[in-house]
């Protein structure tokens, strides 16, 4: 079964609705909101990425395997 295809205008709409609500609440701050739809909260997830390879030489073998079994 194919689902309908996203409107990403809809939940940009639905999200932007549900953001005004918690502000006229007072659930959030306008601070705290900018924040938390930031795509880079801080500084800090800029400095501390880890960056280095991660697994064994064996796992992105099998992992190799399998993309290319799909």
């Amino acid at each position: 079964m194919q689902e309908e295809p996203l409107d990403i205008r809809q939940v940009e709409g639905h999200a932007r609705a549900r953001d005004a609500r918690r502000l006229a609440a007072g659930e959030v701050t306008p601070q705290q909101l900018q924040r938390e739809n930031a795509l880079i909260q801080s500084a800090e997830d800029i400095l501390f990425v880890d960056l280095s390879p991660k697994g064994t030489p064996a796992s992105w073998a099998r992992l190799m395997k399998e993309i290319e079994r799909s």
